[in-house]
């Protein structure tokens, strides 16, 4: 049993499909809304509604990515893959650590929970990953005759 392949990366997939599910079925005033979002208007500017669309295409294509990894047996895919999610997740936790200044006025911690614990969750899989074989899996190649 591999961390990446069982655990973080379907753990990413379901957080990618609940988003996509949140656009699909609420659409993107409700997606801004979900993230608190602090707005002048009720309605989205266009920039807005344009970075929401490419937050949606970046969920379809990580998913993707994330059952390609899962499916393909090759563990240094799903190493880049796992890598790929701790890039999006760690810096999109620094950013809305640098951006959401208002939570020292007594704001909510939404945006910051699940990222930060999405970015723990994607370092500790690379973590016991680098490890392999040994804490989770076993060597195949063990017993193996080579030419």
């Amino acid at each position: 049993m591999g961390a990446l392949k069982h655990i973080v990366l379907p753990l990413c997939t379901i957080a990618h499909l609940f988003a996509i599910g949140v656009f699909t079925f609420g659409g993107k005033e409700y997606m801004a809304d979900l993230l608190e979002w602090p707005r002048n208007t009720v309605k989205l500017t266009p920039i807005e509604r344009h970075l929401l669309g490419a937050g949606f295409t970046f969920h379809v294509v990580l998913t993707m990515n994330n059952i390609a990894a899962i499916m393909v047996e090759n563990s240094h895919y799903r190493a880049m893959a796992t890598f790929l999610e701790l890039v999006l997740y760690s810096l999109d936790l620094a950013d809305a650590m640098y951006e959401n200044t208002f939570l020292g006025e007594g704001g909510k911690l939404f945006t910051l929970v699940p990222l930060a614990i999405m970015t723990g969750v994607t370092v500790l899989g690379l973590l016991v990953h680098s490890q392999e074989p040994g804490l989770l899996t076993k060597d195949k190649n063990v017993g193996k005759k080579t030419k």
